[in-house]
């Protein structure tokens, strides 16, 4: 009687665990976080790549001095990085948010009359690359890192992945939208629903659980072995300090991998309608084909995001960049139609595994000065994600192709899967213990 009535108070307390868990008010902060990256933040990131030949046409620029728009906007990333991150981790996400989505939708709207070039760059870089790096990019990891712990991984593979399903579907619509209505009319709506979503959304993201009176060595985020009160100060010492950090041999294999990924992925989107209408492709093909890759990148990036397999965070990321690798060597040397295909597929599952990088991050560093250390990688990598899509247009300006640029491409992909294989995670920072008595 007693063997057969044990298992009921285990199945409540695992429901009763489970409402805990789901009552946890850092979901809230990752549902908000998400809408954004879908409906703002995806019109950057991956969205905005397909105006690169109708700006280019409209404007009668060359390949390089198109390039030199988006190039120089996720250049102004980096060199404001290290100062977004220090105000992210030092003030408040929701005026943050509210100014961000005012200067991206003032931005496009006033894109949408522009004529000049000129006016075109400064508008671009000072008011939407500007509004969208402080908004909708560092303030998201950061407050995702703060509020989890032990669903870190979970929490920021979910928002990261709100991207990519916002690429998904906002790339063959800004492209149809383009046919249909012309690239100004979709910039001024697309500055319109920034605005109207972005404020209101902001009221749900909060700092941190701190902020809102939650211990979160008392919540359901807290660890499940019992610690005791000089176990608990050990873990918070456990966390980095900026300049610990960067002491450390895996800080700089993290930031050279994360560099060179993310500049040749920055000049691969910027780029990435051109180079399918190269491999003979019509732009509407071309844009669509891109959505299927973000298509891809959904599963693939819950899938490494969310499988604990047992193999380290590293070697997973690594085998992503791999991927990636393979597919743009099949694109680069493989005559035939469906090699695009299999670049699709595999920088798809590149985008996927890239979700670790972040998580990788916090894991290693902790969550003191997350925001602060992501912003010193950021400012670094910026050079690359200024410079790969200008060498990709210059390139093609020279030589009418797209061959030798993304040649350099595949040789940094590589190096890159080789320094996320070999960043180990590093020894906590020792501090002097107090003694009792």
């Amino acid at each position: 009687m007693n063997t057969s009535d044990s298992p009921k108070p285990r199945s409540q307390s695992t429901i009763a665990k489970l409402k805990e868990t789901l009552a946890y008010p850092g979901w809230q902060v990752v549902g908000a976080c998400s809408f954004l990256a879908v409906f703002c933040g995806s019109i950057f990131v991956y969205g905005f790549p397909v105006f690169f030949l109708h700006i280019q046409r409209d404007l009668e620029l060359s390949s390089a001095a198109t390039s030199l728009i988006f190039a120089l906007s996720r250049g102004e990333a980096g060199l404001a990085g290290p100062i977004t991150g220090w105000i992210v981790d030092k003030f408040d996400s929701r005026p943050i948010i509210i100014f961000g989505g005012l200067m991206v939708g003032g931005g496009l709207a006033i894109l949408s009359i522009v004529n000049t070039y000129w006016i075109f760059l400064v508008v671009f870089i000072g008011m939407v690359a500007v509004g969208n790096n402080t908004s909708f990019g560092q303030t998201f990891l950061a407050v995702i890192n703060r509020w989890f712990v032990k669903r870190k991984a979970i929490a920021m593979t979910l928002v990261i992945t709100s991207y990519t399903i916002g690429g998904a579907f906002m790339v063959p619509l800004l492209s149809r939208g383009v046919e249909a209505l012309g690239w100004r009319t979709v910039l001024l709506y697309a500055g319109i629903f920034v605005v109207v979503l972005s404020i209101p959304t902001s009221f749900f993201i909060k700092r941190s659980p701190e902020s809102v009176g939650i211990d979160i060595d008392q919540s359901p985020e807290a660890l499940d072995e019992p610690t005791s009160t000089s176990a608990k100060a050990r873990s918070s010492e456990s966390d980095f300090g900026v300049k610990e950090a960067m002491k450390t041999v895996t800080f700089w294999l993290m930031l050279t991998g994360s560099s060179l990924r993310i500049s040749v992925t920055s000049g691969l989107l910027v780029h990435a309608i051109p180079i399918m209408t190269w491999k003979g492709l019509s732009e509407q093909s071309g844009a669509d084909l891109i959505a299927l890759l973000f298509f891809i990148a959904i599963p693939a990036r819950l899938f490494f995001g969310l499988y604990n397999s047992g193999i380290q965070t590293r070697y997973i990321l690594s085998m992503g960049m791999a991927f990636g690798t393979l597919g743009l060597f099949t694109m680069i040397f493989v005559d035939a139609s469906w090699s695009v295909y299999v670049f699709v597929g595999g920088i798809a599952l590149l985008e996927g595994a890239t979700t670790l990088n972040w998580v990788l991050m916090g894991q290693y560093y902790g969550r003191r000065n997350f925001a602060t250390i992501i912003g010193i990688i950021t400012a670094v990598y910026s050079v690359g994600m200024l410079a790969s899509p200008l060498f990709l247009g210059w390139m093609f300006d020279r030589t009418d192709s797209y061959h030798i640029g993304l040649v350099v491409f595949l040789v940094m992909y590589a190096c890159s899967s080789i320094f996320f294989f070999f960043s180990s995670r590093p020894t906590p920072p020792a501090r002097p213990q107090l003694q009792l008595g």
